[in-house]
């Protein structure tokens, strides 16, 4: 029995598909930017363009004993109530400062204030690297509405793939179970379309990047 021509036209374009080899899939391209670079050279000026533009307060200061001048300044002007600092390198940094803190964990729930390190300052993005892997763990950083970060010039990473090849060269191995990025005060525009900040996190963040390049 003769098949119908329009019919036989496809089963003869199956047939070819069939026969025919599928070419090989390019291999994806994890090396080349796809961003264009910012055409400054200064890192620490990318990440306060863009930490600025997420809502994030800036401050560069020029040694440790600046650091404790100006941090406790601010904390005076914004009146910050309930700190805690839990790194042993933190605390011997605000030492000299008249900042009061605790150290314990105690009274962590009354926490109103968390000063922390991060893992990396990523300028592309405006954003701080933050890991499970320092004392202040996944807590000092998410549960207080006012989140500080202490961070040094050498710390600067200009994209987060430099900033994970900078946790993996730390490492080694050994990688943090928590790795996450913290770009400005927690947002949610969930409901009707209103941001609303401090929704799942912290409702400030502050950034004090002493220079140690000088060091």
């Amino acid at each position: 029995m003769a098949l119908n021509p329009a019919k036989e036209a496809i089963l003869k374009k199956i047939r070819q598909g069939l026969t025919r080899r599928n070419p090989i899939p390019p291999e994806p391209n994890f090396v080349t930017d796809i961003y264009s670079k910012s055409p400054e050279g200064d890192l620490s000026v990318i990440f306060a363009q863009q930490f600025l533009q997420h809502k994030g307060e800036f401050y560069f200061v020029e040694n440790e004993s600046e650091l404790c001048a100006v941090i406790s300044n601010v904390a005076s002007i914004k009146g910050f109530q309930n700190i805690f600092v839990w790194e042993k390198a933190i605390i011997d940094l605000l030492s000299p400062s008249n900042l009061v803190f605790d150290t314990s964990e105690k009274n962590f729930t009354e926490a109103g204030v968390g000063i922390t390190s991060c893992e990396a300052l990523i300028a592309r993005t405006g954003s701080a690297l933050i890991s499970s892997a320092n004392l202040s763990g996944r807590r000092l950083s998410i549960y207080p509405h006012i989140h500080v970060v202490i961070a040094k010039t050498s710390q600067l990473q200009y994209d987060i793939k430099d900033g994970l090849e900078f946790i993996r060269t730390k490492y080694g191995a050994n990688i943090p179970s928590m790795i996450c990025l913290e770009t400005g005060p927690s947002r949610t525009a969930d409901i009707e379309k209103t941001l609303v900040l401090g929704a799942h996190g912290p409702k400030e963040l502050l950034v004090f990047l002493i220079d140690d390049s000088v060091h």
